[in-house]
């Protein structure tokens, strides 16, 4: 049986042969894209990986980091930029030959030498030294490898300081060993951005619902690629068993013919891979290339794809074969299957109820406890959509049945309300998209309405700011600003002013002046010279006369403050004038030579404080968790929908070969072309629309309550770009449908109609 199968498979005809290459072909694109998804989860891991080192000596590393007998090593990280580029910038100082050495050098650099990663060195050589070099004491002594990068071109600088000089830094601390666990949150500003990808609360939780979304069109794709012209085969099959085959036999040849292909697929879908695995590297998924090891499969991966998909095609082979089982007569008689069940929608409102209820009684605090809570909510609504759409698409094919009286409308709804199982497998992987999709859109919208915050034009995105301290009411000893720093920020060709905060304890004025959120009491405050800020309008006006005014103390990132008059300081409020300060911003005329000079000068002056940023960085900073949410989301949208395109044009193209029969004896007994076109469309358009409506609305509400529960945000109107997705997903579907119709001339000639 093994043999006639094989012969059957390869050597059956030029129908045979059609069949099989394409189930070949579709396999093959599902696997291939089954393998992207899991290789992609692997390179996030592997990526995040390579960023733990950058935790250590924060609160979650230093238990695991402690090491008894090690000399403990003065660490700390920071941002540092360079044209809207993040540089993690980490200063270490050794306490004794025992400290612990970061991953990517051999050694730890002493006072006076510097590693730099391979971007970053290119950097350093193309740059003039006063833009960027001269930030960095000393001399490069040699490259960090790709072990300690988090991605091929990120820019990292690992700088040799003193124990003394490092310990002035606020956020510099010490351990006995480098963190090797990625941590599952950000524990530092400086940490989150350096982390090249997504560093939020509950990283392992967002990935698996991306997982999730991919995986399931993926699988229901390959699942509809292996039940291509099954009609057909269960008529041989049937007459094979007429001639005196056992139900064992025909079952092995099924199983054969199913087989070949899959395996002919997987392989085919294994060298899609790795053909695309290099150019798949170069996108940046979560804000960064991956380097091309990264996409690597385990061998668990490899054997269950290797034996899942095959095994799984056997399977469906002989599930598909039911009817000749129990009678090789039954697939001539063709008996109408039992209609679905209203139980059908259980399955559904159990997973939206699941979802309810972390809304009502809040979410786990835990990123595993997150993971147990909402994916197996989402898991019940993607198998509940496809649960319930042949209910559903047989409820609607019955009330259009006695609402039309067209011959093409009645015979498509006659047989959707026959077979509503078959009528919705075909459009199956695009309704699951579009509630993807919808889930998608609407999550990262509300992100957007409600975190996102707006800089305040090219004429903001200019000053440079450094800042010092988190608080003046508790900040240690200002530095002040020497008047040869001074002299030099006003030296630089495209300053045009600067304006210092000065430090004045217990200083704050109300978030309501700012036209913001009062997420706090109170936002901290500085004194500013008029004269100076003058210099700046962005920053906002003094009143009539003024000699100084009261304006935040760490910036207005994000903020309009140009037309804000800022309160008067008081005269003893004046008086702070001539003390230290805890911010400088500097306005230039935005180039690279004037905004980098400017940071270059700045960080050199205050080596202990926040690294200076323009506005424009600090927004995109604040906006940057945003941004990488949204490309996963571009990526499950632009993924989950070409391939539920395949699907359907999978299951349309497989039911018109099923059916080329029946619609040519229609086509003999003078039924118009036109008449069967219109059923063609109407069959996968009538599910399609139908449960698309329903999927989108459980869409919007799995997303409002996902929203509610785990990022504490209403639910926004979607933007246009969603129903222009929408839209054209639907329109697409449509051309699709409509682009079978030359097939369906061909197929429906008189020939066809002969007794087989």
């Amino acid at each position: 049986m093994i043999r006639l199968g094989l012969r059957l498979a390869v050597n059956g005809g030029r129908e045979a042969a059609l069949r099989l290459a394409i189930l070949v072909l579709a396999v093959g694109l599902g696997v291939g894209l089954l393998l992207i998804a899991i290789s992609g989860i692997n390179a996030v891991n592997t990526q995040n990986g390579r960023y733990a080192w950058l935790s250590t000596g924060l609160s979650s590393s230093r238990i695991s980091s402690a090491h008894a007998g090690a000399d403990p090593l003065w660490f700390v990280v920071r941002a540092d930029r360079f044209q809207g580029q993040l540089i993690g910038r980490v200063d270490v100082a050794a306490t004794g030959p025992s400290s612990p050495v970061p991953p990517g050098i051999p050694r730890l650099p002493g006072p006076g030498e510097y590693y730099a990663s391979p971007a970053l060195s290119a950097l350093l050589r193309s740059t003039p030294a006063d833009q960027l070099a001269a930030r960095y004491p000393g001399h490069l002594i040699g490259t960090i490898g790709n072990s300690a990068l988090p991605a091929p071109d990120s820019l990292v600088v690992v700088v040799g300081r003193t124990v003394a000089q490092i310990r002035q830094i606020p956020s510099a601390t010490a351990a006995t060993s480098i963190n090797t666990t990625p941590p599952s949150s950000c524990q530092g500003r400086a940490q989150c951005l350096v982390g090249i990808g997504i560093r939020a609360s509950g990283i392992d939780l967002i990935f698996s619902v991306v997982a999730l979304a991919l995986l399931f069109p993926i699988l229901i794709f390959i699942g509809t690629a292996t039940r291509l012209s099954a009609a057909r085969r269960e008529q041989r099959f049937a007459a094979m068993r007429l001639a005196g085959a056992t139900p064992r036999q025909i079952s092995m040849i099924a199983a054969v013919e199913s087989t070949v292909a899959a395996v002919a697929g997987v392989a085919l879908g294994f060298a899609f891979f790795f053909v695309l695995r290099d150019l798949l590297a170069q996108v940046p998924f979560t804000g960064a290339r991956f380097f091309p090891s990264d996409l690597s499969l385990s061998m668990p991966d490899v054997l269950t794809v290797a034996i899942g998909v095959p095994g799984a095609a056997a399977v469906a082979a002989r599930l598909a074969l039911r009817r000749v089982h129990v009678s090789p007569l039954g697939v001539t008689r063709r008996v109408t299957p039992k209609p679905p069940r209203l139980w059908r929608v259980l399955p559904l409102l159990a997973g939206l109820a699941e979802l309810g209820f972390f809304v009502v009684h809040g979410r786990p605090p835990t990123t595993p406890g997150q993971i147990q809570a909402f994916l197996p909510g989402f898991l019940l609504v993607m198998t509940g959509l496809m649960v319930a759409g042949p209910w559903l698409t047989m409820s609607w094919a019955k009330i259009m049945i006695g609402r039309t009286r067209r011959p093409g409308t009645l015979i498509a709804v006659r047989r959707l309300a026959d077979n509503p199982r078959g009528g919705f497998r075909a459009v199956s992987g695009l309704v699951l998209a579009l509630f993807v999709t919808t889930v998608a859109v609407a999550t990262i919208g509300a992100q957007n309405a409600y975190r996102t915050r707006p800089i305040d034009g090219p004429v903001a995105a200019n000053v440079v700011s450094a800042q010092f301290g988190q608080d003046s009411t508790t900040a240690p000893s200002a530095p002040k600003a020497s008047a040869a720093l001074l002299a030099e920020l006003r030296g630089v060709a495209g300053v045009s002013g600067i304006v210092e905060a000065h430090q004045y304890p217990g200083l704050s004025i109300s978030p309501a002046l700012l036209g913001v959120s009062p997420r706090f009491d109170r936002i901290p405050a500085g004194v500013v010279s008029c004269a100076q800020l003058a210099s700046i309008p962005v920053l906002g006006r003094c009143p009539s006369g003024a000699a100084a005014a009261v304006i935040p103390a760490y910036g207005v990132f994000g903020t309009s403050t140009t037309s804000i008059t800022w309160p008067a300081a008081g005269p003893s409020v004046s008086r702070a004038l001539s003390r230290g300060v805890i911010s400088v911003n500097v306005a230039t005329d935005g180039s690279q030579a004037a905004v980098e000079r400017t940071r270059t000068l700045l960080e050199a002056a205050y080596p202990g404080g926040e690294l200076p940023e323009t506005f424009a960085e600090n927004s995109a900073d604040a906006n940057s968790k945003d941004n990488q949410y949204q490309q996963l989301a571009d990526v499950v949208i632009l993924t989950s929908l070409p391939i539920a395109g395949c699907t359907l044009a999978a299951s349309v193209a497989a039911g018109l070969a099923d059916r080329k029969r029946p619609f040519s004896l229609l086509r003999l007994a003078g039924t118009p072309l036109g008449v069967l076109r219109r059923v063609v469309a109407l069959e996968s358009a009538v599910p399609l629309l139908v449960v698309a409506v329903v999927s989108i609305g459980i869409g919007f509400a799995a997303a409002a309550m996902f929203a509610h529960a785990q990022l504490g945000y209403p639910l926004a109107a979607p933007s246009l770009e969603y129903y222009l997705i929408t839209a054209g997903g639907i329109v697409v579907s449509l051309a699709i449908i409509a682009a079978t119709f030359p097939l369906l001339a061909r197929i429906t000639g008189p020939e066809v109609a002969r007794n087989e």
